[in-house]
């Protein structure tokens, strides 16, 4: 079990990686401001630019010639594309008996109508969130995942992003990306989660009416 020195909770997580990016990303981390402001500042126009020109020139002074007689492999020339079957196994089923979301760097505090201060994922949520406190609609953010049978046949944990009690409605944005990466999840969780309705535009998120 590990607990987070600096929001006391305590999780599932057995990795390094896991531990230590629930760490850097954790919302009561003093120093989460300046990593954002780190990674920010390597993805300017400038900084993809010169990373850019870099490779280029790297490319050009022949600094990646002759990897192949150096004996440089790609991942699919070894054989390894990826974890084995077994450790996808093992962190599948952490994943399940995990009953917290995963913080994201995009992570933001939000303050509800009411004072309660949550956790959003993204601008998207946040701009719902604001619409739904402006039209006086009662929302929580569910705290419990929902299990479900994805296309895999195996059982995942689904968390929703918004639940409206007086409507029975879920809720979830989901930009044009994120549609696309989790159409099979979204798919098997409308299957037995019928109330649940998917925002697909920032418009959407602005308007929204029940």
């Amino acid at each position: 079990m590990f607990i987070c020195k600096h929001c006391k909770q305590q999780f599932n997580f057995y990795t390094p990686w896991e531990k230590a990016n629930h760490s850097r990303w954790c919302h009561s981390n003093p120093k989460r401001t300046s990593y954002n402001r780190n990674v920010d500042q390597l993805n300017t126009p400038d900084a993809i630019k010169k990373r850019s020109k870099k490779i280029a020139d790297a490319h050009a002074t022949g600094k990646y010639d002759g990897a192949a007689k150096k004996g440089i492999q790609t991942k699919k020339e070894r054989g390894n594309l990826g974890h084995t079957e077994e450790t996808k196994n093992i962190l599948r089923e952490k994943a399940l008996n995990s009953k917290h979301r995963r913080l994201v760097r995009s992570v933001r505090e939000y303050i509800k109508k009411d004072g309660a201060i949550v956790l959003l994922d993204s601008s998207w949520e946040e701009a719902l969130a604001k619409r739904l406190d402006s039209i006086n609609v009662e929302w929580i953010r569910p705290k419990d995942p929902i299990e479900y049978i994805g296309s895999d046949g195996k059982t995942h944990n689904y968390f929703p992003d918004f639940y409206l009690p007086q409507q029975d409605l879920y809720l979830d944005p989901k930009n044009p990306m994120a549609l696309l990466a989790q159409k099979d999840k979204l798919d098997s969780v409308q299957k037995i989660l019928t109330n649940l309705v998917i925002i697909r535009t920032l418009n959407e998120c602005n308007e929204f009416k029940c």
